[in-house]
């Protein structure tokens, strides 16, 4: 371990430079093999298998174009909320990859990134996160409090 640290700290071009890239490339190369995957399904084999994961073929192609780590925001604006990703995923499997899907399309992506790392208390997010009346659900739901009383908190 001590090796390698000096190894990185000889070479930072490698680690600051090379390593991005080479992570890039990775994701790049693997967000072409899942399109390759896909075309070469006939539409209606497409559509079985988007029925099989319970989403539209065209949202299944959407899904292809992003790289596995697409949705990562999610878990930490989850645990930003004081919930748990675990439990979710073993509490409602089917809400946590819904929200999963809309969080990989999502176009606020930057956004979300800057706003969790500057101050992830901050519900600013809430005005632009597709999955904001999701987790505002959990989050009550996780609090014990009925409906009528969160909507009165929340103001």
């Amino acid at each position: 371990m001590l090796a390698k640290q000096t190894e990185s700290q000889n070479w930072p071009f490698l680690d600051n430079v090379i390593g991005p890239i080479a992570d890039w490339w990775r994701k790049h190369a693997a967000v072409r093999g899942n399109i390759e995957s896909l075309d070469a399904l006939g539409p209606d084999e497409l559509a079985r298998v988007a029925q099989d994961v319970g989403i539209p073929a065209s949202d299944l192609r959407k899904l292809a174009q992003h790289c596995s780590d697409a949705a990562d925001l999610l878990e930490y604006r989850i645990a930003s909320l004081g919930l748990s990703a675990k439990e979710l995923a073993h509490d409602a499997p089917a809400q946590l990859h819904d929200m999963e899907r809309l969080c990989t399309m999502c176009a606020h992506k930057g956004r979300c990134a800057r706003d969790l790392a500057a101050d992830s208390s901050d519900p600013i997010w809430r005005r632009y996160c597709p999955n904001e009346p999701a987790l505002a659900e959990l989050q009550r739901q996780a609090a014990g409090v009925d409906e009528l009383q969160w909507k009165r908190a929340a103001g």
